[in-house]
């Protein structure tokens, strides 16, 4: 009867679909309002066209710009959840023939521990996180640090940029991006058997994009003999252009079961197995667009008032045709919660993740030839030295702080209050992400 009352609510949520503020793509973003930024003016009447030189499909930091974007999409899509663990860990004792309370702890909130909920029993939950990525590989996603270099088309096929003499000029552009993500979470758990847990995690996901592009042409090469050849819209060598999008939908539905396979007096063992769903849309960022299984090992004590816990675990992507570059994962945790008092819980956990084989992103000072001289039997060449993004195969790896509290106000509701923070200058960061979620067992 509990689960019919909740299937109409799960049903609701499962229909829900992506509402979009914009009919562009939130993945696409980027390098789509570039392209459009970047070109140019039409040229004088009499002259070759320049507008679409700076936007080529084979342009090599809009290769990098594409490659740039598809590591932002899918480390906004794999959030982190809350644990499955549940506040509450009951088990039923025979010979008194009721449930008892088998931890003082309320456990911990981002990481597992070996405690399963008790044989038929429930744990429900609603997390609320909000994120404002800062940086990504120690870059001020803010404040500019990212830098683009555009390069002239080689419109003879010389593969030069030094004559025609013009196609030494180059766009400069510093990018600014404000991204936010909230992401609300319901958390349904279920005892199977005192030591067998099911679960399910449906994510609602609401990001926001803001860019900003402080764009500049670089005359090398034009600046002396021809400086009107490339002009932005404006009429101007200077242009400044914004875009702004958001979505909001069904995330990644996370299906979840853990089994205690070692019992003993104060300590345990579990293995436990996540299955995360391509049920977002990934094209919005709300989603990875792959299926990805995680199994881990499970490990944690009971120490009195004092309750470590660590967890070990892989996983693993089955990519779809449309999201072919979803890295494997090697994920890791370790902590404590601390019972305080029998309704003040205290957790600090520190989460790593090393995602591998996949782009990792630097901005490098990049060396620039040019000609200036029009000329073509007395060329002048000149270099500039310029920074501009790059992406390179690597392995990402993120280590992330989480300090928290369970609070039980009355019967056997938990309020929970926790904040995540950057530990390394690995992957996107937020500087400090707020959680707060409220639990009921029954």
């Amino acid at each position: 009867m509990r689960f019919r009352r909740l299937l109409p609510i799960l049903l609701a949520v499962l229909a829900s679909s992506a509402v979009r503020a914009q009919d562009f793509n939130l993945r696409d973003m980027l390098t789509d309002f570039l392209r459009e930024g970047i070109t140019l003016a039409p040229p004088p009447a009499g002259f070759p066209s320049h507008e679409a030189h700076f936007i080529g499909d084979n342009s090599p930091q809009f290769l990098a710009l594409k490659d740039f974007s598809g590591q932002i999409a899918y480390q906004l899509s794999s959030f982190p959840l809350a644990s499955s663990a549940g506040g509450f860990a009951y088990r039923f004792d025979p010979t008194l023939g009721v449930f008892v309370r088998v931890t003082d702890s309320f456990g911990p909130i981002y990481t597992e521990r070996v405690d399963t909920i008790g044989q038929g029993r429930f744990n429900l939950g609603l997390n609320y996180s909000h994120f404002t990525f800062d940086r990504v590989n120690g870059l001020d996603l803010r404040n500019g640090d990212l830098r683009l270099v555009f390069t002239h088309i080689d419109v003879n096929h010389d593969n030069s940029d030094l004559q025609p003499f013009f196609e030494g000029d180059v766009i400069t552009a510093q990018l600014l991006l404000n991204i936010t993500t909230d992401i609300t979470a319901f958390v349904m758990n279920y005892g199977l058997t005192d030591n067998l847990d099911i679960g399910v995690a449906i994510p609602i996901v609401k990001i926001k994009m803001d860019a900003v592009v402080n764009a500049s042409i670089d005359r090398l090469a034009t600046g002396v003999a021809a400086p009107s050849i490339h002009r932005f819209l404006n009429g101007q060598s200077t242009e400044t252009f914004r875009q702004s999008g958001s979505a909001t939908g069904l995330g990644d539905i996370v299906l979840r079961t853990k089994w205690r396979f070692l019992d003993l007096h104060n300590a345990g063992l579990a293995l436990a197995v996540d299955a995360r769903v391509p049920t977002g849309e990934e094209q919005d960022l709300l989603g990875t667009g792959a299926t990805e299984l995680k199994g881990y090992l499970i490990g944690s004590a009971h120490l009195g008032k004092f309750n470590p816990h660590i967890n070990i675990g892989y996983s693993w992507a089955i990519e779809s045709h449309n999201s072919p570059n979803v890295p494997d994962e090697f994920a890791y945790a370790a902590g404590f919660d601390l019972a305080i008092s029998p309704r003040f819980t205290f957790i600090v956990d520190a989460l790593g993740r090393t995602l591998l084989h996949t782009g990792t992103v630097d901005v490098v000072n990049t060396t620039f030839t040019a000609n200036d001289s029009p000329d073509p039997a007395h060329p002048n060449i000149v270099t500039a030295v310029l920074p501009r993004l790059v992406t390179r195969q690597g392995n990402i790896t993120t280590l992330t702080g989480s300090i928290g509290m369970k609070i039980n106000p009355f019967g056997n509701f938990l309020l929970t209050l926790n904040g995540l923070f950057p530990m390394n200058n690995q992957g996107l960061q937020d500087g400090f992400t707020p959680t707060v979620g409220i639990d009921y067992s029954f």
